[in-house]
């Protein structure tokens, strides 16, 4: 085992699980917002500090948006839309 010392300042975490019949952040384009994500942190040299990790569920299943988290705030946010990606980039700024 070996200890990593590296530490980002944001961990963002985006749903993208898939359910059969269910209702699922994949069916709500959780894939597209996470790629979208993970463009905004490599174009702007953020990889270092910012980590876009995308998940299984997050317990928020619906066909509206997807769930992302984002740490270590803790802030939790659902229905996510891809409408609503400049409002997660400006909140990423303001907190690096």
């Amino acid at each position: 085992m070996e200890l990593i010392k590296l530490r980002p300042k944001l961990h963002i975490l985006v749903c993208v699980n898939q359910r059969e019949n269910e209702s699922c952040c994949k069916n709500a384009d959780g894939e597209k917002i996470y790629l979208k994500l993970k463009k905004f942190v490599n174009t702007n040299n953020l990889s270092s500090i910012v980590w876009i990790t995308k998940t299984r569920c997050l317990g928020f299943c619906n066909d509206e948006g997807t769930t992302i988290v984002i740490y270590p705030e803790g802030i939790w946010l659902k229905k996510i839309k891809e409408q609503d990606i400049n409002k997660i980039i400006e909140l990423i700024k303001s907190k690096i």
